[in-house]
């Protein structure tokens, strides 16, 4: 944990329960430090982690229960026979095994849902610096800040249609556009960042969308390539749930 950043802080972060001062300040640190987002990153993995982990657990024994011996009435047994018997026990015994297998295999589309229903942060300026930016931005911005995704798509996507699009208007016309269900126009936004700053977490949340879309090839492929930046933790996760 970084030192100046209590467990507390983070998981309030994590739960959109920070306001104020406090959601700024660590909106700041999280744009100026990324050992500071790689241990969020980090921490949302491991708790999508542990809510696959209990699902597996719940999957287990409901199959437990479906799996246990019944005693019927002895005279009805009597009147059965006795291979039709074993049939019928054995249909539910694979029965049961093929529903455990299905509800406890770790689904990537569910894991990247977790990962998507936390928001990136907002755009962070310098103090002051956001007063210069145009007002069609410093409104996209604020909307997207204050969580109204829908005003922020539509604004962020009628400046990306520039083509001098800015990569931050991108990304976060693409991001504004994965929070309000509209998916492959955030992988089209995504696809359009460039080189260079914004690329990592535009290949980032372009995988979680494309496997939100069920175009997992694609997503496996940007997923080993983010096995190679401090993403690796989470990339391994989806790559795992993938197989």
């Amino acid at each position: 944990m970084n030192k100046n950043i209590d467990d507390k802080t983070l998981r309030d972060y994590a739960a959109n329960a920070l306001a104020g001062d406090d959601l700024r300040e660590f909106e700041h640190r999280l744009q100026a430090e990324p050992e500071l987002q790689a241990e969020l990153d980090l921490y949302l993995a491991l708790k999508a982690a542990d809510n696959l982990r209990l699902k597996k657990q719940l999957a287990r024994s409901a199959a437990d229960a479906q799996l246990a011996p019944l005693e019927p009435p002895r005279a009805l047994v009597r009147r059965i026979p006795v291979w039709i018997a074993a049939a019928a026990s054995l249909a539910l015994a694979l029965t049961a095994v093929w529903w455990w297998q299905q509800s406890a295999r770790p689904d990537a589309v569910q894991l990247a849902q977790s990962y998507i229903a936390t928001p990136y942060p907002p755009p962070v300026a310098s103090m002051g610096a956001s007063d210069t930016l145009p007002a069609a931005i410093q409104s996209a911005y604020l909307a997207y800040r204050t969580g109204d995704f829908a005003a922020a798509a539509g604004q962020l996507s009628a400046l990306a249609n520039s083509p001098d699009a800015s990569d931050e208007i991108l990304f976060y016309a693409g991001e504004s556009s994965l929070q309000t269900g509209q998916t492959e126009r955030a992988i089209q936004y995504f696809d359009r960042v460039r080189p260079g700053y914004w690329r990592e977490s535009a290949d980032w949340r372009c995988a979680l969308a494309l496997l939100r879309s069920g175009q997992t090839d694609r997503a496996r492929v940007l997923l080993e390539q983010l096995r190679q930046t401090g993403r690796k933790t989470q990339a391994e996760a989806l790559l795992e749930a993938i197989k």
